[in-house]
């Protein structure tokens, strides 16, 4: 824990730093200052019929929200990198909509929730590092790496490939496990032995070597001393949640990993499903069946998801909050939107979702 502490202290002199190069960025659209949500919806459920084991609080849905930008950011790098270098990303960017929507989500729990120490502590960590880690890489490939950068015409060269394949690789893991448990080893082997040393494109192929090498080096270092102290502070991952529906859903598809575990006294039925990345499209499988949404993890009140929509899009429905939008930094036509209604009222915005063809990315299920 001691260690931690003074990572965390080291990383947020290195992040300010690095933030206040950068200068403003007000790519994060906020819906208005301070609290937005109804507070109405910011409430514990008090009789709660999941079992205690499977209760998780109710300020994480919103919480959660900075750890899953560590999710899309790679993969949006991931879809950049297939016809791009990484040269060219904008991290720094990246790096301004993850404290932009930190701050926004904490200013919906602060004021109806107790503080959630543990889950606050875990997001200041994992966001001070990427900011550390994606300033450092801004700097290289501003002083450097556009230097040896191949022009938009050329091939890229095969270390930028495979660093677009471990991208892809790693932001499709971060989906369903925690990053350190990730195998950067194996990919560090793989960029040596699986790369030519000659080739098209020599001296950037050197360069990528030598970035891409420390990369990993340093990953693995850090996945190592991370690991120690999340072991120390936090219980193993749960990757189910439990949810109470008003019915049994017939027909929902069984490759789901849809499970029912049994049935409340007022005889709703109470289900397991997957968590984290799966957790989205099990939810929308379920919806389609017309079921209603009783608890998510014990809750009945707010619950957070995001959307990808086209640039012009305006989200308009009584029973859904927008909180924030953000652009998505390498798609000129396509932004996030961060949408807020309450768990009863789910299934009916995923069938809305679903009839206006609007990408569904990821419901926050606490």
């Amino acid at each position: 824990m001691k260690r931690l502490t003074v990572l965390n202290f080291v990383c947020l002199i290195l992040a300010a730093f690095i933030f206040l190069l950068k200068g403003d960025d007000r790519s994060t659209q906020r819906t208005g200052e301070g609290l937005v949500v109804d507070k109405a919806w910011l409430v514990e459920n008090k009789n709660s019929e999941t079992p205690q084991v499977d209760k998780r609080r109710p300020d994480q849905t919103f919480l959660a929200y900075p750890e899953w930008y560590m999710v899309f950011s790679p993969v949006e790098q991931a879809d950049y990198l297939e016809s791009h270098t990484s040269t060219t990303f904008p991290l720094l960017s990246h790096i301004h909509q993850i404290w932009d929507a930190y701050k926004i989500v904490s200013d919906q729990t602060k004021e109806d929730f107790e503080y959630n120490d543990k889950y606050h502590t875990m997001i200041k960590v994992i966001s001070l590092s990427t900011t550390m880690e994606y300033g450092l890489k801004a700097w290289y490939e501003t002083i450097v790496g556009r230097l040896t950068d191949t022009s938009p015409d050329e091939e890229l060269a095969e270390e930028d490939r495979f660093n677009g394949k471990f991208t892809r690789d790693y932001s499709t893991f971060l989906g369903a496990l925690p990053w350190y448990e990730f195998d950067f080893s194996s990919r560090l082997t793989s960029l040596w032995t699986e790369t030519n040393f000659f080739g098209p494109h020599f001296v950037r192929k050197l360069e990528r070597k030598y970035f891409l090498t420390t990369e990993l080096l340093c990953k693995i270092a850090y996945a190592k001393l991370i690991k120690t102290g999340t072991r120390s502070m936090y219980e193993k991952p749960i990757l189910t949640t439990v949810i109470i529906l008003d019915k049994f859903p017939e027909g929902v598809n069984s490759h789901l990993e849809i499970e029912k575990i049994g049935a409340t006294k007022s005889g709703n039925i109470i289900m397991r499903i997957p968590r984290y990345a799966g957790f989205s499209p099990a939810a929308i499988q379920l919806a389609k069946t017309g079921v209603v949404f009783k608890e998510i993890a014990g809750n009945n009140s707010a619950i957070m998801l995001t959307v990808l929509t086209p640039l012009q899009f305006k989200f308009k429905d009584d029973t859904v909050q927008v909180l924030f939008e953000q652009p998505i930094t390498t798609k000129e036509d396509q932004k996030r939107i961060a949408l807020v209604t309450t768990v009863p009222k789910l299934n009916s915005l995923l069938l809305q979702l679903i009839e206006k063809k609007i990408l569904l990315e990821h419901i926050y299920d606490y």
